[in-house]
């Protein structure tokens, strides 16, 4: 696929095409099991479709789904032991539901899905709140950045891996798609181009940029990955990548939100989202999480 001998298959839909046909097998239940393979084929699997006809999906992509057919296959097994099927499903088995399970999140995309297709009665679902986990402080994201940028007993890959969220806020499953065309310039006038304009990269960490991307591991089979994996033509796998980041203590979530703050607070919101890749949207939360302004464009004074 990779070098044009077999049409394109997004490797991601694949995996998880072959993961939840294992899971459908293992279930006793005829009725549970039809209803679930209903959901993958007629919601899970036309949403990755159409991800995927826009860019490759991630690793995260296939976990997301994998985690809406498990949290469905969970709550129809916790709705048998009350001993209704999905169709009885009252108000009190929804927010006994929510209640009781940490992750109830992942049951949404179910219960909405099973509702529109008359599959169960239409009781309400308690408001998602979401709290977003704060953000490490701006000491120790420099501190961790100086380490990194610093310390030659860390492997390369990993140290620059370390370096782009703590820098710009970008998360594991954008980072492996990076490619060594995004570098651009050298040295001093280096560039990334994660979105619109490039961003321009400061010169310690250009240094790292450069030599990674000269020295990758995995050449043989690296095409233009600046993180390759092993499988030929593959990058590294986001899980891999976020095993080692986790391993050397960064907690990669509230990193990624320490610097966005950050850079939103140096520099208008709508300039950072566009050469962040992210969505202006996102700019103008991380703004008002961190009691900054819109009013930061210069002001044109005439002359007396």
């Amino acid at each position: 696929m990779a070098f044009g001998g077999l049409p394109k298959v997004d490797r991601q839909i694949m995996l998880f095409e072959r993961w939840y046909q294992q899971r459908l097998s293992e279930i006793t239940d005829p009725d549970h099991a039809q209803i679930l393979n209903r959901f993958a084929i007629w919601r899970l699997l036309p949403a990755l479709h159409a991800a995927a006809a826009r860019a490759p999906l991630s690793h995260g992509s296939r976990d997301t789904a994998a985690g809406r057919f498990t949290a469905a296959m969970a709550f129809l097994v916790w709705l048998s032991a009350r001993g209704r099927n999905l169709a009885e499903a009252t108000q009190a088995d929804i927010d006994a539901w929510h209640t009781e399970q940490l992750d109830s999140h992942r049951l949404r995309a179910f219960l909405r899905w099973a509702m529109s297709g008359g599959h169960m009665p239409r009781p309400e679902q308690p408001t998602q709140i979401r709290t977003d986990q704060a953000p490490i402080s701006q000491d120790w994201r420099l501190k961790l950045l100086r380490r990194f940028l610093t310390d030659e007993t860390i492997p390369l890959r990993t140290r620059v891996a370390a370096c782009l969220p703590l820098l710009y806020a970008q998360p594991i499953s954008r980072l492996v798609r990076l490619t060594i065309h995004d570098i651009l310039g050298h040295d001093d006038q280096t560039t990334l181009r994660l979105g619109n304009p490039p961003v321009p990269v400061p010169a310690p960490f250009a240094v790292l940029l450069h030599e990674l991307a000269a020295n990758r591991a995995n050449m043989n089979t690296a095409v233009n990955w600046l993180f390759p994996g092993g499988r030929a033509g593959q990058p590294l796998t986001p899980g891999a990548l976020l095993q080692q980041l986790r391993a050397l203590g960064i907690p990669v979530t509230q990193t990624r939100t320490a610097a966005f703050r950050q850079l939103v607070i140096q520099a208008p919101a709508p300039v950072v989202a566009h050469a962040l890749g992210y969505n202006p949207a996102t700019a103008t939360k991380h703004v008002i999480a961190a009691g900054g302004t819109w009013s930061r464009y210069p002001v044109t004074r005439p002359h007396p």
